[in-house]
């Protein structure tokens, strides 16, 4: 296979402290790397700024943590495209105000043969975005009918705005792609897998209320389903246990409360639907561009999430999956998933109890459960999952994974952080405990993704938190495969 792609994902502040065309050089010597994919706009710390705060720098670019990153949109606003939204152009980043990263990239990137795409996302905290103009009135509204903590999807102001940067990007840019990315997974899949907050269950906002009679629902029910959901979900993670337990108790409320599986379905096809819209929009503006999504790790370790993931009803929109595989961090975040469910759907178990059935239910084969932290997953998982993915789209979209390079790892304490529902990191851990990237480790997983089928990989999640030495595993991987 001579035409595969290695893209990596990048942000504005590596070409601002690096230099663009050294940047683009360092990229090609050491892995390889024939496409971008240009973080813009992004609000999460996972692709934009330098290193996450408490982790060691890599051994490139500037050697200081930017405390105050935002985040928002690298590139020029052009406002004719933002007119269909109460949020206007709204949303330039703060940082590097002069430097327009589509703009000065892509020319360098053509020179070298790179192709590029903009990597927009749209999972960042609302508490960064609440700062805009008319930005609450895109919020979801939670089961007692107040403003919940994210953005809906139903709202047509909310979709027309990502909508304005697609059609921004692809009008005035020479765009190989657009990557979308959206790490939500819905509020049946919150309840079950940790403590929430009220602010997290929605929406049950006027769009989707409509939306729901349309299809027949029974609104109110389904708001009342999940306020008892919430109630046990609070209950279950304050220590309290039914006499029936807590997964008997959970079950009960569904049966009571059908309409709780009819809305999460609803909140799942929103989502569904921007993915549809940005492959249509992206796709009448130019019909060779490459539209494709981002699959968040959930994929692996939730049953309930990969049973809302169907590869097959997203390949009819897609030209590619990149598909969240990253085996170093998974060991921690799985023992972080696990954790999690404990105290909630599974809160009448042991987390030793429930790892050997998810690895069962999810066809995993990893070590013991903990070992996780230090040892990560192997490259095996990243071939088995590449191949499940490649013959879930049946050849429909291409299949290209994430590949962990240095992501941040932590020990997970039994702390939450409710309004993400992830397990919070002891940023005082000593890291060197815990599993960590190499050269080899990289190379294996990159060879185990062509050997699972995979049409191509996306370095992850970006360059300012590499080290080059890791990043050089790809570049080794290649000349394995060139033989």
């Amino acid at each position: 296979m001579t035409d595969r792609i290695v893209a990596m994902q990048i942000g504005a502040v590596s070409f601002v402290d690096e230099g663009v065309g050294e940047t683009l050089d360092i990229l090609a010597e050491r892995g390889g790397v024939n496409a971008l994919f240009l973080a813009t706009p992004t609000w999460t710390r996972g692709t934009g700024g330098r290193q996450i705060p408490g982790h060691p720098l890599p051994d490139h670019g500037v050697q200081e943590y930017d405390l105050g990153w935002r985040g928002g949109n690298y590139a020029t606003v052009h406002p004719e495209n933002y007119g269909n939204t109460v949020l206007g152009s709204v949303g330039r980043a703060p940082e590097h105000p002069d430097f327009d990263m589509l703009a000065e990239a892509l020319p360098e990137a053509r020179k070298r043969g790179m192709k590029s795409y903009a990597w927009m996302e749209e999972s960042g905290p609302a508490r960064e975005l609440r700062s805009y103009p008319n930005f609450p009135k895109l919020l979801e509204v939670d089961a007692w009918s107040r403003p919940g903590l994210r953005p809906c999807f139903n709202n047509p102001d909310y979709r027309n705005w990502h909508l304005g940067f697609v059609e921004d990007y692809a009008k005035n840019y020479e765009l190989d792609g657009i990557a979308w990315c959206s790490e939500r997974p819905g509020p049946l899949n919150l309840l079950m897998q940790g403590p929430v907050l009220p602010g997290d269950i929605g929406c049950f906002c006027p769009h989707c209320k409509a939306i729901g009679r349309d299809r027949g629902i029974d609104v109110r029910r389904a708001q009342e389903g999940y306020r008892a959901l919430l109630d046990w979900n609070q209950r279950i993670g304050a220590g309290e246990r039914p006499s029936d337990g807590a997964f008997v108790t959970f079950w009960r409320i569904l049966l009571q409360y059908p309409e709780i599986l009819s809305w999460q379905t609803l909140w799942t096809e929103a989502q569904r639907q921007m993915y549809r819209d940005i492959y249509g929009v992206a796709k009448a503006i130019s019909a060779e561009i490459q539209v494709g999504w981002h699959v968040y790790h959930n994929i692996s370790f939730s049953p309930f999430y990969r049973a809302d993931q169907d590869y097959d009803e997203m390949a009819k929109f897609s030209d590619f999956i990149k598909v969240v595989i990253y085996n170093n961090c998974a060991g921690p975040r799985f023992y972080t998933w696990v954790q999690n469910i404990c105290q909630a759907l599974f809160a009448d178990a042991d987390p030793e109890d429930v790892y050997p059935l998810m690895l069962k239910l999810l066809k995993l084969d990893e070590g013991a459960y903990d070992k996780l932290p230090q040892s990560g997953f192997s490259a095996d998982y990243v071939r088995r999952e590449t191949e499940r993915a490649v013959a879930g789209v049946a050849g429909k979209s291409k299949i290209l994974p994430g590949i962990d390079i240095d992501i941040p790892v932590g020990v997970v304490k039994q702390q939450l952080e409710p309004s993400r529902n992830v397990g919070k990191i002891n940023w005082d851990a000593n890291e060197g405990d815990l599993t960590h990237c190499t050269p080899d480790s990289v190379r294996d997983a990159t060879l185990a993704a062509f050997e699972g089928g995979a049409e191509g990989v996306v370095l992850s999640r970006k360059y300012s938190e590499m080290k080059l030495d890791n990043l050089s595993g790809v570049g080794e991987a290649l000349k394995r495969l060139a033989k």
